[in-house]
């Protein structure tokens, strides 16, 4: 059994839910509500085969097998719970998740840590919402704060954006200045870069993006959004400002896309946060989106103190609110993606930038 924090993240919330038998959402703040859900089963995929973990009268849980319907093996609450308090004493440990706590999880029939997917959904939860007295089958995608904080939008090569460098007469950066520009290696070095290429005299302009299908991502979202993004990626290695309410801020009064803002219409707001909205619920960079969410449920999040909350969709306005208040750009790795060197294409030279968004 192998996971990074996070993925063990899941397994424990897995088993925090299963020894709770609820789930409270949280308020724009991330605090506890007075509103619940009911936990009846869940669902885990492990090793090609799914089983449901089902609550039962009693404080049991019955392991049923769904392809055959037959219960694999019973057991209660208060070894979730067990489990559940020792996994996250382990995960923000400097040793890990100990050889015999990865035993005692595989005596239930779990013998992974995490299921590999695609999807965003990462806990299918069978629940009852007591205040509408609906039962619904929910797949909730996990943020988890006991490692780092988590990423919402991951960055990959498909994420680079391409700026173009020329001088006031339209001419390429120049040889000697390109080889400056790139021996730039220290602390912050992509910052550095970036102010060193304008102190020169060059002025950075949007051009593409290096991923079609990224690019396409963001136009269904709004047609205007390509634009809006690569302003701000360029904006944060200029002015280092990567919460998401300042770049909101910061971006209304460049305003690069010339909106009316007399009437205080939230132009840049609005189609930032409906980028995190669509990333949180689904929209990668490498796949074409259609807008079929794979998170129906809403977002769980595991607490720096492993308090559990949640975000139901029916709590829109909130979800949107925690997104907006929560994220933050942050720097991938320059080496991995292939951006942040000066080049030159052609007659033109050229930088790329990326970006990721953790919340």
């Amino acid at each position: 059994m192998r996971g990074n924090k996070g993925e063990w993240s899941e397994l424990f919330t897995f088993f925090k839910l299963l020894a709770a038998g609820k789930l409270f959402s949280a308020d724009e703040n991330l605090n506890q509500t007075k509103s619940f859900v009911k936990i009846i089963s869940i669902d885990r995929g492990d090793a090609g085969k799914v089983l449901n973990f089902k609550l039962c009268p009693g404080s049991s849980i019955n392991i049923i097998d769904e392809t055959s319907n037959k219960v694999v093996l019973s057991f209660s609450q208060s070894i979730a719970k067990d489990i559940a308090n020792k996994l996250v004493t382990e995960i923000i440990s400097k040793t890990g998740v100990s050889e015999g706590l990865k035993k005692t999880i595989q005596k239930l029939s779990i013998t992974q840590v995490a299921e590999k997917s695609k999807s965003k959904g990462d806990i299918s939860i069978l629940i009852y919402d007591p205040e509408h007295g609906i039962s619904s089958q929910q797949k909730f995608s996990i943020k988890s704060f006991l490692g780092s904080d988590p990423t919402l939008f991951n960055a990959n090569k498909t994420t680079n954006i391409k700026y173009r460098i020329k001088d006031s007469s339209n001419n390429p950066i120049t040889q000697a200045h390109l080889n400056e520009v790139n021996t730039i290696k220290t602390g912050h070095k992509y910052i550095k870069r970036i102010a060193k290429i304008t102190a020169l005299g060059y002025d950075i302009d949007f051009d593409t993006y290096e991923d079609d299908t990224f690019k396409l991502n963001l136009q269904v979202i709004d047609s205007d959004l390509p634009e809006i993004m690569a302003h701000i990626v360029l904006d944060k290695y200029v002015s280092k400002i990567t919460r998401i309410t300042d770049v909101i801020d910061k971006i209304k009064l460049d305003n690069p896309m010339n909106y009316d803002l007399s009437q205080g219409h939230k132009f840049y707001e609005y189609r930032i946060v409906n980028f995190l909205v669509e990333a949180a619920l689904g929209m990668t960079s490498k796949a074409v989106w259609s807008g079929k969410y794979d998170v129906v449920g809403g977002i769980i999040i595991v607490k720096p103190d492993a308090e559990i909350l949640c975000y139901h969709l029916i709590d829109f306005n909130k979800f949107k609110h925690y997104l907006k208040n929560a994220s933050r750009l942050d720097n991938p790795s320059g080496t991995k993606m292939g951006y942040g060197s000066v080049y030159m294409d052609g007659n033109e030279s050229f930088i790329k930038l990326n970006f990721q968004i953790k919340a």
